[in-house]
């Protein structure tokens, strides 16, 4: 939805220009105003009404209208129109030339035809009944004091930097692990002992998101990483692929709530999706309910299909 926007002028200019307006708006009656909103918005019915109704490309007494563009293309400019109006024409070429062949009085042709009519007003009536599905601000708001805790959308991602070894086996693990404590350098052992894909770069990774360190790494290790503080080392913890890892925690980032006016836009337009899928669903269900006792469908595609074997394959639940 396009708002309209203001300009933020200075007080005094403001103020001088409603008094501007208010000193015009005395002079003129009431009869006045009323003839002159009339005459203009005459004027401007008669202009669009001009526009709207110029021929753009004519094939015999077939006329496309400025009016059935518009229809087609929004705000078309005038290389889209253009474009519009050649396949306008090649269409009806094309329509006359089936018509002339018979191709229209064909069964097959006729059918298609016609349940291509029949989408084209049905695909009217699900934009209609989707365009009437509207989300209030209260109903935003609402979603985002509910979820703002739980949903990752909502939130600036927490992120995790650190330096690790992967080994095969525990053993392994422990003896890097011990190595470190000794006084080794993690990221020159990562470079020999790692077999983690970062070992040539020392095992260094810095501001993985929460989720990817849970995804590459495990649960386990995301909890021992998240909860060990800066410089301190964790491990060995297996990780989802069965193998062993080893870290120093090297910094982190908490996720931080979203102030609400930064992800309103967002909210309402997740929140307009649900609606108008469900305003659509709950009018097909509806049809389809009162419709009922006319419906009839073939054993064809009610009953399971039978294998090769010959016994019929077992429903699947919905």
């Amino acid at each position: 939805m396009t708002g309209v926007q203001t300009c933020a002028l200075p007080i005094s200019f403001r103020a001088g220009l409603y008094v501007l307006l208010f000193t015009i708006a005395s002079c003129l009656t009431p009869e006045t105003i009323s003839a002159k909103g009339t005459a203009e918005t005459k004027s401007k019915n008669l202009d669009n009404s001009a526009v709207d109704s110029e021929v753009i490309i004519s094939f015999g007494d077939k006329k496309l209208t400025m009016q059935q563009v518009k229809w087609m293309q929004p705000g078309a400019d005038k290389k889209t129109i253009a474009r519009i109006a050649d396949w306008w024409l090649d269409n009806e070429l094309l329509y006359a030339e089936a018509e002339r062949r018979g191709i229209t009085r064909e069964p097959k042709a006729a059918f298609l035809s016609e349940l291509m009519r029949k989408k084209g007003f049905a695909q009217q009536l699900a934009s209609q009944v989707q365009n009437a599905a509207k989300i209030s601000d209260e109903k935003v708001l609402a979603y985002y004091e509910q979820n703002k805790d739980t949903d990752p959308k909502l939130k600036q991602p927490g992120y995790l930097s650190f330096s690790h070894i992967r080994t095969k086996t525990l053993e392994q693990a422990q003896a890097a692990l011990k190595r470190i404590k000794a006084g080794e350098n993690i990221n020159a052992l990562a470079r020999k002992l790692s077999i983690y894909g970062d070992a040539k770069k020392g095992g260094v990774a810095k501001k993985y998101m929460y989720q990817t360190v849970k995804r590459r790494f495990g649960n386990e290790f995301f909890e021992a990483l998240t909860a060990a503080g800066e410089g301190e080392l964790i491990g060995p913890v297996k990780t989802k692929d069965n193998a062993y890892e080893v870290a120093r925690c090297e910094g982190k980032t908490k996720p931080k709530i979203l102030p609400f006016e930064k992800v309103k836009g967002q909210i309402k337009a997740k929140l307009e999706r649900t609606e108008k899928s469900n305003a659509f669903k709950s009018l097909l269900d509806t049809l389809k309910e009162k419709a009922a006792d006319k419906i009839v469908r073939s054993p064809q595609i009610t009953q399971p299909e039978k294998p090769a074997g010959g016994k019929p394959r077992p429903r699947q639940g919905r």
